[in-house]
């Protein structure tokens, strides 16, 4: 067997400290470029190879501190600033539920288990956050044709086998005894689905070239046409709006993604103009007093609600009986009316908190696939947030997207889901290869 030459066991010794393996060849590769550089420049000197080869791993420092810098730096990155975020949305949503139910404790017609199952919901969530956090994020880009597909038939089943109630066809389905809403839930799992389908298109130099037009426009337009059909607007919105920011920073193509915007909404405020209920609807948000008592009311009773909170609010407990939801739509205006615009403030800084750390995650990354995702994900998430802080001034259209994290319900097992999947892609940011490593080498030497 060769003995191994002293600058092969100084690369050995030095990634003999680093437990991020797959980061070795990378580590193995910048290191020698170093020492043959050293090794030229003594040798330049008048120093023998064998002479430079000993001064050149002399002035690179000892192996095992600069294997235990590396180390350091390549290894699982927590984000912490989102985690806490995430605990603080936990426990103001369940807050938000044990005030709902002391001030259902007299009224026996409602029945008070919001605490409990909203208990359940997070539980479950946690699970799903973990298994996500922990999951190899580039086996998911192998799946994204299926997780396309997948979605996309959820929302067919969900038109065909969806619950009745009071005699209308809803998007609830039931698996085992739990009732999901396939629908509104799809738009994390397509998104996630188109970052590696498009992903997959730029590496192969298709993304946003003349002959890639009508493949794209297909896999990019064929949800909407699902979501048309099934009939949700605020879905469909929503993923019109993520898909085409994600589909504009990936191929660049802002014209295309302008046009197609456009096109949309073009024939959604045509729509929306020839529809009488949502003409009136749209009215009432920008100014209450033209249907005062139709669809107007709604609005103004919001404006009210937020008015009489003043900045300490009407403690815990308090009743809320003038606007319905207040476990799910209605949830931020509720936690205003009872701690006030003070709690709004603080539930408005956690919000910004978390927004900031999401993005921020963002120029971490250095994986394209794993940019991508993230990009989807904190593009809804986002909009829900935002969305949800809109609410309170009274002058946006009231729909059914909840608070992410916090507002009752079974969503809440797809957002702790994303969010773990996407902080799992984080985690990883050092401990795989990436655009940035000789810059991180460097700063370790």
């Amino acid at each position: 067997m060769e003995s191994k030459s002293g600058l092969e066991q100084y690369l050995d010794n030095v990634c003999g400290e680093v437990k991020a393996k797959k980061m070795h060849a990378e580590i193995r590769s910048e290191l020698s470029g170093h020492l043959e550089d050293l090794m030229l420049e003594q040798e330049s000197l008048g120093a023998s190879q064998a002479e430079a080869e000993v001064l050149a791993i002399a002035q690179m420092g000892d192996p095992k501190a600069v294997g235990k810098d590396l180390h350091h730096i390549h290894k699982p990155k927590t984000p912490w600033g989102l985690l806490g975020a995430l605990l603080l949305f936990s426990v103001i949503g369940l807050l938000g539920m044990s005030s709902l139910e002391a001030s259902f404790m007299n009224n026996p017609r409602v029945p008070a288990s919001f605490l409990p199952k909203q208990f359940s919901f997070m539980l479950i969530g946690i699970a799903l956050m973990t298994a996500c956090y922990f999951i190899n994020f580039r086996r998911l880009q192998k799946l994204s044709w299926l997780l396309y597909i997948f979605s996309i038939a959820g929302i067919i089943a969900s038109l065909k086998w969806g619950l009745y109630v009071n005699g209308s066809r809803t998007y609830f389905l039931v698996f085992g005894g739990i009732v999901l809403n396939l629908v509104s839930y799809s738009p994390y799992i397509v998104l996630v689905a188109l970052a590696g389908i498009f992903s997959k298109f730029k590496a192969d130099g298709k993304l946003g070239t003349k002959r890639n037009l009508l493949p794209e426009l297909v896999v990019l337009l064929g949800p909407a046409a699902a979501y048309i059909i099934a009939g949700p607007i605020p879905v469909l919105l929503l993923y019109l709006a993520c898909s085409l920011i994600l589909y504009t920073w990936l191929s660049g193509a802002w014209l295309r993604s302008t046009l197609i915007g456009g096109f949309f909404l073009a024939a959604g405020l045509r729509y929306a103009w020839n529809n009488q209920q949502m003409r009136d609807r749209i009215l009432g948000a920008i100014n209450y007093n033209i249907n005062p008592e139709s669809s107007g009311f709604v609005y103004q009773t919001l404006n009210e609600v937020i008015a009489s909170a003043g900045w300490s609010g009407h403690g815990f407990g308090a009743e809320f009986e003038r606007l319905s939801y207040a476990y799910s739509d209605m949830l931020p205006a509720y936690l205003v009316y009872c701690f006030g615009w003070g709690g709004g403030l603080v539930l408005l800084g956690i919000t910004l908190w978390f927004l900031i750390k999401l993005f921020s995650s963002i120029q971490a990354v250095k994986d394209d696939y794993g940019k991508s995702v993230i990009i989807a994900l904190s593009l809804i998430l986002a909009m829900g947030l935002f969305y949800g802080l809109l609410v309170l001034s009274g002058k946006i259209i009231l729909t059914s997207i909840p608070f992410p994290f916090m507002s009752y319900g079974g969503h809440v097992l797809i957002e702790y889901a994303a969010l773990g999947l996407l902080m799992g892609i984080y985690r990883r940011k050092d401990i795989t290869p990436a655009e940035h490593e000789s810059r991180t080498i460097r700063g370790a030497l």
